[in-house]
């Protein structure tokens, strides 16, 4: 805000708001994303701009995200008029986010992430490849530790499964809930994703689906749930059907990798196309 006419708007409960206020914890958000000169960035909730600022002049194109009007406002004031920069005012989860960005043009995200809307907007993150190339959210610790679950963990589950099926993920630094204000009620973590340029054919409906029956009753083996979870409409002998994609029937979901969870999903879909009663 110039001038010091008026106090910065405060944060909204409403919209999950906290923000980073922490300098040290900003400079090594943007250096996670390292973008260049000929990127795009896509900064989701940039608040009053606390990684904004870093971003100036590091970047081709920089859009700016934000949904509470009052802080959109705040930042089109700022900055709306530097070449380059834009100011969207709207809501991340409703707007074509690809059209945002000029085609060809090398595209990484940031985002501190409201901690209600995690999953749905870091899979609308992931729906920007092939044009994204690296992502870098700030997400609740305990959803950061299951985003890059390996199989076989205790954290590993559907959002494991979702995510690593077209992204490589690592987990960056873990951020205490005091670089925020307000503060929080748990810390955070940086996870940096490396979408797959050309990711196998995921139809994601089919795969979150799958893996939600499946990590919902994780205990019991694979053939039990294609057999008993109305959800799937699975029809006929789950043995032989997972003996000939080569899956123990008696697996637990905790043990299969992304890779299969994906070949499995569109083996029930196929089965589904080829049988209309189903």
């Amino acid at each position: 805000m110039t001038g010091g006419e008026a106090s910065p708007p405060r944060a909204k409960r409403s919209l999950g708001q906290n923000f980073l206020v922490d300098p040290n914890i900003q400079r090594k958000i943007v250096a996670e994303l390292d973008p260049g000169p000929e990127d795009a960035v896509l900064e989701v909730g940039p608040g009053h701009g606390e990684l904004s600022r870093h971003l100036l002049g590091r970047c081709r194109r920089l859009v700016l995200i934000e949904k509470d009007r009052d802080l959109a406002r705040e930042l089109a004031t700022l900055w709306n008029g530097r070449p380059g920069v834009e100011v969207v005012e709207g809501d991340a989860l409703r707007l074509d986010l690809s059209a945002l960005v000029p085609r060809g043009m090398p595209l990484r995200v940031v985002s501190n992430v409201p901690y209600n809307i995690t999953s749905p907007l870091l899979f609308a993150f992931l729906d920007l490849v092939p044009a994204a190339v690296r992502v870098v959210i700030t997400v609740q610790r305990e959803v950061a530790e299951r985003i890059v679950a390996p199989p076989g963990t205790k954290a590993y589950g559907a959002l494991s499964v979702g995510v690593r099926a077209v992204a490589d993920t690592s987990l960056a630094f873990y951020v205490g809930r005091q670089a925020f204000r307000p503060v929080p009620a748990v810390d955070s973590a940086v996870v940096r994703l490396e979408p797959r340029p050309h990711p196998a054919a995921v139809d994601h409906d089919e795969l979150r689906a799958l893996t939600r029956a499946c990590f919902n009753r994780r205990r019991k083996q694979l053939q039990k749930t294609l057999r008993t979870a109305p959800e799937l409409g699975f029809r006929g002998d789950p043995r032989a059907f997972l003996c000939s994609l080569s899956i123990d029937p008696a697996v637990r979901p905790e043990a299969l990798d992304p890779a299969t969870f994906v070949a499995l999903a569109a083996k029930l879909r196929t089965i589904r196309q080829m049988d209309p009663a189903r």
